[in-house]
Order: C-alpha cells, then sequence, then structure tokens
C-alpha cells in the first residue's frame, strides 16, 4: 500500500532544518529582549498615569468640598442671626436640606466656631468617634484659613484620622468675621472613597498610608493581601509576588507625619510577553513561506499538492460537520495524518451528536420534573385543603374528648404530609437554583416566641424538658432571611424532638462579632439516639436518615437536614455536628447577618403596618370547582364575617360579576373549561374590572405565582387553607385598600 511513496522527512528535513532553528532561535530571543524592554517601560507609565490620577482625584474630590463650604459661609454670612435663640435648629434644618439635595458633595461631619469656641456641630461627629472635646481641640489649633489640614486625633477611647478645612463666615454688612465653619473628611475605612480610586485606577487594591501605618484598606484586615502590605510598610519584606505597588504621596498640610495612597496592580503585562512570543511564531511562519517558494520548484508537486489536498478535507468536514472518507495524497506522512484526522473527526462529530441528544433530554427532563411537582402539588394539596380544613373547624366544635383525640391525630397527619411535600418542594427550588434569599430586619425574639408555643408543648407531651437559652439582646435588629432561618431552625429542632425519647433539647443563641462583622451563632443539642461517625459524613446528603431501623421508627422523608444545608449555602453559613451513638448530638449553626442601627425607625415601621382590626362584611365572590374546598373556605371567610357567593367554574365567575358588584375575588386555578390564571386575565383585559382578586391555588411553584401576579392577581393564597391564611389575606386587603381602623 505504501510502496512508492515518498517519505516527507527525506524530502525537506535535510534542506530546511538549519534554517528553521537558527531563524527560530534567533527571533525567540529578540522577541523576548524586545518583551521585556516593553513591559517595563508600560510598567512604569502605568505607574505614573495611576498616580496623576489619584492626585487629581483628590485635588477633584477636595474642591468639590471646598465649593460647598464656601458656598455655605457666604449663605451663612449673616450675622443678626447668631443672636436668634433657635439658630441653631435653622442651622441644622439648613445643612440636613443641602446633604439631602446633594449628599455626595457633603462632608463627613462640620461645626461652627464662634469666639474661638465650639458653636453647633451637626452631630455626625459622635458617630465617628470624636466628641466635643476632640473638636474643641480641633479649634485650638489654630489652623490657617482655606487651607487642607491632615490631622491624627487620639484619646483613650478612639484614634481618628481625618482631612479638615477651616473658612471665615464674614457678616455682609460689616465686613466682620462672625464665626468659622469646619468641613472634614475622615479618612478611616473611607470604603466609598477607596473604592472610587480603585475603579479610577483599575487597580486590584487601595490603602491609605500614614508614616507607614495603614489607615483605611479596600480590603479586610484579615486577608493575605493585608498582610503582606503591612509586612512591606514594616520593613521586614521588600515586595509582594505578583502585585506592583505604587506610592502615590498625597500634597497636603499635615500635622500627624506624611500620608500616601497605595496602589496595587497585578503583574499583567505577562501577557503582553505572550503576545510579542505570538508575533515571532508568525514572523517565523512568513520566514518559512519565503524559504518554501525559493523550493517550491523542488518540492511543488509532491508537498504541495499533498497539503491542499489535507487542507481541502479538513475545511470541508469543519464547514459541514458531516463524516467524510480521506482520499489519500502521495506522501506517506501526510496519509497518515489524513487517516487519523478522519478517526478525529468521526468521534468528533459523533460526541456533539451525542451532546446534543444529552442536553435536549435533561432539559425535556427539567421539564417534565418541574411540571410533574407542580400537578402533583396540586393534586396533593387539593384533598389536603379537604382534610385539614374539616378538621381544623371540627377541632373548634363542640366533641367529645375521644372525638378531639381522633381529630387531634387526623390534624396531625395533613400537616406532618404538608410538610414532607413542603420539603420536596423547597428541595427541588434549590436544586434548580430558583430559591431566592429575601432578607429584612426582624426581631429574633419574635422567631423565638413562635418556637417555644410550638415545641414547649410537644416536649412536653413527651416528657422531654425543652429550653432556650438566649444571649441576644431583646432590641437588636437582625437582617437576614427571617423565614429561611426559621426554616432552619424548625428542621433542626424538628430532628431534635423527634430522635429524642427522654431528657432534653436545648437550643442556644448568641451575637459574636469579628472585626467589623457580625455572626448569629445557635446549637441545637438532644440527649437523643445519636448518630454514628460513618454516618454523620453523609447527614446533609438528600434522603439520608441516620439507619434504617432509626428511618423505619420514627419516619421523615430524609430531606430536612439536605434542605438546611442548602439553604445555609445561600445565606453563607455553615454548620457542624459533634454527636455520640446513644447520648445524644449538638448542630452548631453559623451565619453572618447584618445589623440594623435604626432600630427606632424600624419600630415605628412595624407600629404603623400593625393591624388593629379586620375588615367585615365584604361581599367576596369565590370561584372555586372542588365542594369541600369551597365549604372549607366559606366557613372560614364566614366566621369573620364575610359574605361569600360561591361559583363552580370560572365561566359561572365571569357571568356572576356581570351583573353583581363584589369587594373582592377568591379565584382557583385549576378548573375545568377555563383556568384561573385565564379567567383573571379575561376580568382584567376584556370586563375592565379592577376588583381585588386573590388567587386561592394549590400550585405551590415560584412559576405558577408570577403568572398569576402577571395575569393580574393582587394575593397568593396556597392550599391547603388555613384560618391564618385567611387572616393574613384580610390584613392584606385592609392595607392596600386603605380601610379605616373599624370597619362596619
Amino acid at each position: 500500500m505504501n510502496k512508492g511513496k515518498a517519505s516527507l522527512a527525506d524530502l525537506i528535513f535535510r534542506s530546511i532544518f538549519i534554517i528553521f532553528s537558527i531563524l527560530t532561535v534567533g527571533i525567540t530571543i529578540h522577541t523576548y529582549q524586545l518583551s521585556v524592554n516593553t513591559i517595563n517601560e508600560e510598567v512604569k507609565r502605568n505607574l505614573q498615569q495611576t498616580s496623576g490620577i489619584i492626585n487629581n482625584f483628590f485635588e477633584h474630590r477636595l474642591s468639590i468640598l471646598q465649593i460647598r463650604q464656601d458656598t455655605d459661609a457666604e449663605s451663612l454670612a449673616v450675622y443678626d442671626q447668631y443672636v436668634e435663640s433657635d439658630y441653631k435648629n435653622k442651622l441644622n434644618t439648613y445643612f440636613s436640606n443641602i446633604e439631602a439635595k446633594s449628599p455626595y458633595n457633603s462632608p463627613d461631619f462640620r461645626f461652627i466656631e464662634v469666639n474661638n469656641k465650639l458653636y453647633w456641630d451637626d452631630g455626625n461627629s459622635s458617630f465617628l468617634s470624636l466628641n466635643e472635646d476632640c473638636l474643641k481641640i480641633i479649634i485650638k489649633k489654630n489652623l490657617n484659613i482655606n487651607t487642607w489640614y491632615y490631622i491624627k486625633m487620639k484619646d483613650p477611647l478612639s484614634e481618628a484620622d481625618f482631612l479638615i478645612r477651616k473658612t471665615p463666615i464674614v457678616n455682609n454688612d460689616s465686613g466682620r468675621i462672625v464665626a468659622f465653619i469646619y468641613n472634614s473628611v475622615m479618612l478611616n475605612n473611607n470604603i466609598s472613597f477607596l473604592n472610587k480610586l480603585k475603579k479610577l485606577t483599575n487597580s486590584q487594591d487601595v490603602f491609605i498610608i500614614n508614616d507607614n501605618k495603614i489607615l483605611a484598606s479596600s480590603v479586610s484586615s484579615n486577608t493575605e493581601i493585608y498582610q503582606e502590605v503591612t509586612s512591606v510598610l514594616n520593613g521586614t519584606r521588600k515586595r509582594i509576588p505578583s502585585k506592583i505597588l505604587n506610592f502615590t504621596p498625597i500634597n497636603i498640610k499635615s500635622m500627624s507625619g506624611e500620608i500616601s495612597i497605595l496602589s496595587l496592580k497585578n503583574k499583567d503585562n505577562i501577557e503582553l510577553l505572550e503576545q510579542r512570543f505570538i508575533y515571532s511564531v508568525v514572523l517565523s511562519f512568513f520566514v518559512l513561506i519565503a524559504i518554501a517558494v525559493l523550493i517550491r520548484g523542488l518540492f511543488e508537486h509532491k508537498i504541495l499538492l499533498s497539503l491542499n489536498s489535507l487542507l481541502k478535507y479538513t475545511n470541508t468536514v469543519s464547514k459541514n460537520e458531516t463524516r467524510s472518507e480521506y482520499q489519500g495524497c502521495g506522501i506517506l506522512e501526510f496519509d497518515q495524518i489524513g487517516e487519523k484526522l478522519e478517526q478525529t473527526f468521526s468521534e468528533l462529530i459523533e460526541a456533539k451528536e451525542d451532546s446534543y441528544k444529552a442536553q435536549r433530554a435533561a432539559e425535556k427532563l427539567a421539564q417534565v420534573k418541574s411540571d410533574f411537582l407542580a400537578r402533583m402539588s396540586h393534586e396533593i394539596r387539593t384533598p389536603l385543603n379537604g382534610i385539614l380544613g374539616i378538621s381544623s373547624l371540627l377541632k373548634s366544635s363542640n366533641l367529645t374528648r375521644e372525638q378531639q383525640k381522633q381529630v387531634n391525630i387526623l390534624h396531625q397527619g395533613g400537616e406532618h404530609l404538608l410538610a414532607v411535600l413542603n420539603d420536596i418542594l423547597d428541595f427541588s427550588q434549590i436544586e434548580q437554583d430558583k430559591l431566592k434569599i429575601n432578607s429584612a430586619p426582624f426581631k429574633l425574639s419574635d422567631v423565638l416566641d413562635n418556637i417555644n408555643a410550638i415545641y414547649f408543648p410537644i416536649c412536653k407531651n413527651k416528657n422531654v424538658f425543652f429550653s432556650i437559652e438566649n444571649h441576644v439582646n431583646s432590641d437588636i435588629f437582625i437582617n437576614s432571611d427571617q423565614v429561611r432561618l426559621t426554616q432552619i431552625l424548625f428542621n433542626l429542632l424538628s430532628n431534635a424532638v423527634k430522635f429524642t425519647e427522654k431528657g432534653k433539647v436545648k437550643l442556644t443563641l448568641s451575637l459574636n462579632k469579628h472585626n467589623s462583622d457580625y455572626y448569629l451563632q445557635f446549637s441545637v443539642d438532644d440527649t437523643g439516639v445519636g448518630i454514628c461517625a460513618e454516618e454523620q459524613a453523609r447527614m446533609f446528603e438528600p434522603f439520608e436518615q441516620s439507619g434504617f431501623s432509626e428511618s423505619r421508627k420514627f419516619g421523615g422523608s430524609g430531606l430536612g437536614l439536605a434542605i438546611v444545608k442548602q439553604l445555609l449555602d445561600l445565606l453563607k453559613g455553615k454548620i457542624t455536628i459533634n454527636s455520640t451513638l446513644g447520648v445524644g448530638s449538638t448542630f452548631s449553626v453559623l451565619i453572618p447577618v447584618l445589623i440594623c442601627e435604626d432600630k427606632a425607625n424600624i419600630s415605628d415601621a412595624k407600629a404603623e403596618n400593625e393591624i388593629t382590626s379586620l375588615p367585615t362584611g365584604l361581599k367576596i365572590l369565590l370561584i372555586e370547582d372542588n365542594k369541600s374546598n369551597a365549604y372549607i373556605a366559606k366557613a372560614y371567610c364566614q366566621k369573620y364575617g364575610l359574605n361569600v357567593t360561591w361559583r363552580n367554574d370560572a365561566a359561572q365567575g365571569i357571568a356572576e360579576l356581570s351583573k353583581s358588584e363584589f369587594d373582592l375575588i377568591l379565584m382557583d386555578n385549576q378548573m375545568p373549561g377555563m383556568s384561573g390564571i385565564k379567567a383573571t386575565k379575561y376580568i382584567r383585559n376584556h370586563l375592565k374590572i379592577m376588583t381585588p382578586i386573590y388567587a386561592y391555588t394549590a400550585d405551590a411553584l415560584e412559576e405558577s405565582n408570577q403568572e398569576f401576579f402577571s395575569a393580574g392577581a393582587n394575593y397568593i393564597i396556597t392550599k391547603p387553607i388555613k384560618e391564618k391564611s385567611i387572616l393574613d389575606a384580610l390584613a392584606f386587603y385592609k392595607s392596600e385598600n386603605g380601610l379605616p381602623p373599624f370597619d362596619s
């Protein structure tokens, strides 16, 4: 098969090897030297440009504040006003209005001096660790007028670094200086200023330095880069690997040493060196082409024709992405390359087709899974609504003790089935990355009151001692996702109570601070069955429980701890377990949180939203095809004095709206003929009726809720309906429709 074919190595190796080697080595060395020189020049130019940007930005920022200060001094240049008794209040009002209109042009704090005494300050200095004594010390320094100074203020309780400027307030009539206004900018931890510098200079990190000491930085003090910069400033090391350090002195008068800006940049000019090498390869290519032209007469028929054949085959297969047979050429090596390419192309095309098939199958499977969950949620929640609704109504009726016990068992079974369903839906949403974290301020004590109200009687019935040891101040407002935090606590406590037959279950909570960050730490201790070390390693996997026997004995879906772990991942938290088989377990959780400082405003806002009474006498149209669900909804509504008209499909409901007016519409979704979502769109778009529509549905998925809202619904009530669902809906109706405190 290979008889009569020439070897490519025999034809060209000897003739071009020496030339190729010399050219390649020479070009590579030349390119490397050129790249190194270019990089050094570029680094030098870049550092100069960065320093210029920093100084320009610094001067621009101070100029803006200076203009604002001079404008304020001119606006306050009316001496007679200083003798007025309420002039300080007028100053507060004046500067509050200025800051509200232009917060960027306002200093961090300001104060006014009259006759070498502190006359007024805006109160911001106290939040920045500067009391009135510090302001008086500044006044005594006798600063030059209209000049920026850097000052370091130290006292036993605090240390502050800031820039300050003193401007006279001159009476317009007499021309006499009646007061001085001081404007100041804080340097300590001025994150917004540093981030602006970082963005403008395209730096990785920025530091403000005073006499080799860091005043502020764009990174946390516990990071590795912060420690490395500290070592450079202390002289213990000369440089930082992979970083370029640029010190930019700030030209400003100082009473406490010099200040400068340190910017850090990555040594990314290596990319430039790589580009130079690419250029050298390209140049080598063109040189080789020139050599090939000189010897093409000798090799034209043997090499060029074979190479063109190989390239043509490659291009044809690449463009068409179809299998094709390589026809061969006159050179042995090219034939071998062509055969390998043919095999490789076939494998790649086959792999690509398999990949497309797998992708389509995965997308179809995800859609089928989502549709299945939606249908199962609806099909399970619809009968659950009847079970829980009727059992709730029976619990409040006159029953014998035995009947009450039976109803309680029925209700608890329904609640357990609902909890399992909710766990499955939550787990599915987390898997599909559809579960979102919604943070808002709340009191931890509110969550703990609900926990105690639920688990104390449960533990009491099991003769298990339940306690909550809370070390968090009850006045503190925590900013996090209250719903998901409560869900984590409930899942951990439910497991602890479920697996504890005697002894105790204890919840301990505390709030810890590390640097400037706050962490909520809590642990759940029990004296239950415990978990062996082997099972602890897979406790947080879905559908896992501590042993088959315990699973059969205690029940459960096996999703509780998996959901806890995934929710903690969303909240940036972590969980650890310490357990001994037969002794008990301790689950410890650490979650980063924000602390709301303005507690008064939050309390006021909650007080304003507190519902003192619920609306009664409302005319409600209930559109629901399931008789048991309709009966339960009517029973709850009538309990709170609401007049309910029931229609069992969307068409009848729309006909009723055409002849009667209602205050509220309760709309089911899955109904024969027309769905609730389509009916809502018809009511809004065709009938032009703006009556509030509350979706009353067993579809618990977020997609269904969003479809309802998009159609024009105002609120979502999820089945199975509970008495609290009706109360929450009435509270929402009251807040949205501006009802008076007491409805007739």
